[in-house]
């Protein structure tokens, strides 16, 4: 089989017997259909592993997750054409995915946030509080409905990525906030909660802001510079969604002892490796307290008074070769007593 021929078969697996979401059938086909451009006319029987790894030069000076995105790509294509008897040798089998690097992602503070939210005007605000008040995906806001909403038992049902709903339970600040703006917009149920206000010609010399139609669902670019204009109104620096999603996750580790399963599920994850990529800020401040503790601790060392000396200072724990010898460690007492002879 031909490799183009190859791949609408794989795709097509992919999308009856997997059920592959259209933006995951166009992820693959993007990278598949390369190859083909680098062979065309071969039959995939004859594709051999130098040959792959020439063909993933043309990533040669992207990132190791682009990188490992199109490996990955790579191993389940020839897998399942092993599986289906297309080929009788994996090419594939031999290549390995770089190691994936932690992405250097700014993520905003409390002050931040509550400026962000104090910022965003009455039809902005539903889309900015559940993206820094509860995480929500960028294509989980634009499919939400304010049909999704239940506000007595304050949660709200969500598309998650995957292609299944899931139930997600608010702070009661965020039903507040949604429920002060359900009264004031006053929009029928099956409005989309995020909605694109657009500036439209009137007349000749005039210019409104008129919202487009609620029913339709967003772009992503769309949510984007709404969030940058929320940003720019607020003084802080220019977010992205996936920032504030950040904010969100780091606010929640703080005030919740750092109960990273807990997180996991609001966030939605189906790995936990991924929900510690959001903990790297509540680490920097442990090791941040960690190191100003052992500072102070040394200032106690070097001082040449015994009164600026606490016991945490003199006391050592025991060895095994005080143990043995007899020997108590040192005590607050001993300075005192030394000081009366």
């Amino acid at each position: 089989m031909r490799v183009e021929r190859a791949i609408d078969a794989y795709l097509d697996w992919r999308r009856l017997e997997r059920d592959a979401t259209p933006r995951s059938i166009d992820s693959y086909r993007r990278i598949l259909w390369k190859l083909a451009e680098d062979y065309p006319e071969v039959e995939l029987g004859r594709l051999t592993t130098a040959d792959l790894r020439s063909f993933l030069k043309r990533w040669e000076g992207m990132s190791a997750a682009t990188r490992a995105n199109v490996i990955s790509v790579l191993h389940s294509f020839f897998d399942w054409a092993n599986v289906e008897d297309v080929i009788d040798v994996d090419p594939s089998a031999k290549i390995r995915r770089p190691r994936k690097r932690r992405p250097d992602v700014y993520r905003p503070s409390l002050e931040e946030l509550e400026r962000i939210r104090a910022a965003a005007l009455p039809h902005e605000r539903p889309a900015i509080v559940l993206m820094e008040g509860a995480g929500l995906r960028s294509a989980e806001i634009r499919a939400c409905r304010w049909a999704d909403f239940d506000v007595v038992r304050g949660r709200v049902r969500v598309f998650r990525k995957g292609q299944h709903w899931f139930y997600l339970p608010l702070a009661p600040d965020v039903v507040d906030e949604l429920r002060d703006s359900f009264r004031g917009l006053q929009p029928e149920l099956d409005d989309h909660v995020f909605a694109v206000e657009v500036e439209q010609w009137v007349s000749q010399f005039e210019r409104v802001r008129r919202l487009k139609n609620p029913k339709q669902p967003a772009s992503s670019q769309a949510l984007w510079r709404m969030v940058a204009r929320v940003c720019r109104r607020a003084g802080v620096r220019e977010l992205h969604p996936h920032q504030l999603r950040h904010g969100f996750a780091n606010r929640f580790l703080r005030e919740s002892g750092r109960d990273v399963a807990a997180l996991r599920s609001l966030l939605g994850h189906s790995r936990i490796d991924t929900t510690q990529l959001y903990t790297d800020e509540i680490e920097l401040d442990e090791l941040a307290r960690a190191l100003a503790e052992a500072f102070r601790l040394r200032e106690l060392q070097a001082s040449s008074e015994w009164t600026t000396l606490d016991q945490a200072t003199l006391k050592y724990p025991r060895s095994r070769l005080m143990e043995a010898a007899g020997i108590e460690p040192a005590s607050a007492a001993a300075p005192a007593e030394h000081l009366q002879a």
